[in-house]
């Protein structure tokens, strides 16, 4: 018996000893609020500078950038389109035989002699022509020239063929003893339509360079040697040729 007490008395103390332990063990200090408060400003401050925006200031300016690119691309396209789309415009107006819609495209007088009271040789003139503009080159604001691959009757032998019939013509009268006052501008006219018509007469294409000028912010081509030489391809020498 004394041998148990003794042993639950050894029990009792190594408790004791291990309860006195954990009352030594030391308690964990309170935090400081104040301390807290400015750890949690800190990791506030912390969170608000990585997820910064960017300033609103360079985007505004990269955004007008682009837009006044934008616009002055479109102005150039405008611009250089312009006096190709009034060639376009004047181009395809006499291809329908239409004189009076092409003059609107044209700057001065679209003169093409009797053919322009003509409504038949109207639509005979150029019912061949087609084209291919290459390029348009702004001289100035109010100045650009065109360049264009045109094709079309060959008139220098739509005008040698016509002469031809006209002298024949003239010549067969005065034999049989008539006069040259038997003959009407009609007369001569229709000898030119029938050469309009004529199958055989072949085609030209040539490459040349138009004016195109502003009238009234409006693009025009110039009525001049270098569009009817393009227009009429061969014309000029024929009528050389019978000067001399």
């Amino acid at each position: 018996m004394d041998e148990n007490k003794k042993e639950e008395k050894k029990v009792e103390k190594k408790v004791d000893v291990k309860q006195e332990t954990k009352k030594e063990e030391p308690k964990f200090k309170p935090v400081d609020k104040k301390e807290e408060k400015k750890v949690e400003k800190k990791e506030k401050n912390k969170k608000e500078k990585t997820g910064k925006k960017s300033p609103v200031i360079p985007t505004v300016i990269v955004v007008v950038v682009v837009v006044l690119i934008a616009i002055l691309l479109t102005v150039m396209i405008v611009t250089s389109s312009a006096p190709k789309k009034s060639l376009e415009a004047l181009l395809t107006n006499l291809k329908a035989g239409d004189f009076t819609k092409a003059q609107e495209y044209v700057s001065g007088d679209l003169d093409l002699g009797t053919v322009n009271s003509n409504e038949e040789a109207q639509k005979l003139l150029f019912d061949k022509l087609n084209w291919k503009i290459n390029k348009v080159t702004e001289v100035d604001e109010n100045n650009a020239t065109v360049e264009v691959e045109i094709t079309t009757k060959d008139f220098q032998t739509v005008i040698n063929n016509y002469m031809k019939k006209a002298l024949d013509a003239v010549k067969e009268t005065i034999t049989g003893g008539g006069t040259t006052e038997s003959f009407s501008s009609a007369d001569f006219e229709n000898y030119f339509i029938e050469e309009l018509k004529n199958e055989n007469i072949q085609t030209t294409t040539i490459t040349t360079t138009v004016n195109a000028v502003k009238e009234d912010n409006k693009w025009k081509i110039v009525s001049d040697d270098a569009l009817y030489n393009a227009l009429l391809p061969g014309l000029q020498e024929a009528v050389n040729t019978l000067a001399d």
